[in-house]
């Protein structure tokens, strides 16, 4: 037959169509998705990576599938990580860093209870000085404002329930509730009076460091010192000086009496004044000893701690702009303003009058600037101590303790003779701040 004369067969057998790759190929053959690896394994052998480790599920296991330890086939439902077991993160686990806080995932993730983070504390900046620690930056104006009237409501609060929970007590004890005998006093005994009004005061340091905490967002013993605690070894350290400021003030105190004798220098004790023994001094000694610190502390936390930082935190931070503008900017960031206002309301805080709201206006001045260039309130507390545990001392040796409320007047004298002594012991207080290397600033 001639191929060009006969025409090709009409119904031609069709040719076989290519063949076709099973995305799974048999067990031993090469894979084209695997050409490096040498194809799949026989079933029973480990798949190499990246599609499992030694232990992983193996190729061509039967189910069930998604049980610990049981082999799956790659790709199946409950097949290994990140198909259907917990695996790295994002897969179920906390996400590391800088997805949030460290070890603290930023939203719920699966399965995983969100944990809240909890906001900061506000620190002043390195190299703040004491009375402008409140100056953080989460302060605001409102701030101080709101703290210096929660303080007070706080405070009426606080020796309210002191004094409601010592009446219960004195009633359960003795089976009847207290009679005063004078205006001035709660409770007829005057070793029982003067404890729960030490108390009443001693009370006010912890609502002062609740206020700092929860109003100002600040650490609560920013208040003490620029070292945001209580340096007790520099207190301890400052009773020394104390006790050389009383010192001074009997020596000068009897000088002028001798010098001057028809001058009148304060109350004096009378001739049959003598000590009423140990018997009946012991237990008043007990209480002022260990009460008479806490009235001191907690003085000078509300007047030199928070009194002079609310103040300091409204001086500006930069003292830009025309000349007065200028002065007035680093008036109000000295602390001046602060020890004044402070001061005053010292004075006003206590019962004198006279030649005596001097003599505490001198003292507040000069424990103020102490607080301020040693950095914290441990230098005042010293003094206010030692003075005020003589001051209770002395009546209670005689067996006149009830006078201990009576905060009259006092003549000139008093004023002038304790300017040398307390102007001592501030030289004396700085001396040593400089050479124990106390802080001065944050």
């Amino acid at each position: 037959m001639d191929p060009h004369l006969d025409p090709p067969d009409a119904d031609p057998t069709p040719a076989d169509p290519p063949p076709t790759r099973s995305p799974w190929p048999a067990p031993g053959q090469p894979s084209a998705e695997q050409p490096s690896t040498g194809g799949w394994q026989a079933p029973g052998q480990p798949v190499p990576p990246p599609y499992g480790q030694p232990g992983q599920p193996q190729y061509g296991q039967p189910p069930p599938y998604g049980q610990p330890g049981v082999p799956v086939p790659y790709g199946q439902a409950g097949g290994p990580p990140p198909y259907g077991q917990p695996g790295p993160p994002p897969y179920g686990q906390p996400m590391p860093p800088p997805y949030g806080q460290p070890g603290i995932p930023p939203y719920p993730q699966y399965g995983v209870p969100y944990q809240a983070v909890k906001r900061p504390l506000e620190v002043a900046p390195a190299g703040t000085p004491y009375h402008r620690l409140a100056r953080t930056p989460g302060h605001r104006w409102w701030r101080p404002l709101l703290g210096t009237l929660l303080l007070a409501i706080f405070a009426i609060g606080a020796t309210l329930i002191v004094v409601m929970a010592w009446e219960v007590a004195h009633a359960a004890i003795t089976g009847d509730f207290a009679e005063p005998e004078g205006p001035n006093s709660l409770f007829d005994n005057p070793t029982e009076d003067i404890a729960v009004n030490l108390l009443m005061l001693g009370i006010l340091t912890p609502v002062v460091l609740l206020t700092v905490r929860l109003i100002q967002r600040r650490p609560a013993f920013s208040v003490a010192s620029v070292l945001l605690k209580i340096r007790w070894r520099w207190m301890l350290l400052c009773c020394l000086p104390g006790l050389l400021y009383l010192v001074v003030s009997v020596a000068l105190g009897s000088a002028f009496d001798a010098l001057f004798p028809n001058v009148d220098t304060g109350p004096e004790v009378a001739e049959d004044g003598t000590f009423i023994g140990w018997a009946k001094f012991v237990v008043p000694a007990l209480v002022i000893l260990l009460l008479v610190p806490f009235q001191s502390a907690a003085e000078e936390f509300v007047f030199r701690g928070w009194l002079v930082q609310a103040v300091g935190a409204y001086g500006p931070d930069n003292t830009d702009g025309k000349p007065f503008v200028q002065t007035i900017k680093r008036l109000f960031r000295s602390p001046w303003p602060a020890l004044v206002v402070s001061s005053i309301a010292f004075v006003f805080g206590h019962g004198y009058t006279g030649w005596a709201m001097a003599d505490v206006f001198l003292f507040a001045m000069t424990v103020g600037w102490l607080t301020i260039r040693t950095g914290g309130l441990e230098s005042g507390i010293a003094l206010h101590t030692v003075n005020n545990v003589i001051a209770f001392m002395l009546p209670a040796a005689i067996g006149d303790l009830d006078s201990w409320a009576d905060q009259g007047g006092a003549p000139w004298p008093v004023f002038v003779l304790d300017v040398p002594a307390i102007a001592l012991y501030a030289v004396t207080v700085l001396w040593l701040a400089k050479r124990q290397k106390i802080a001065r600033v944050s």
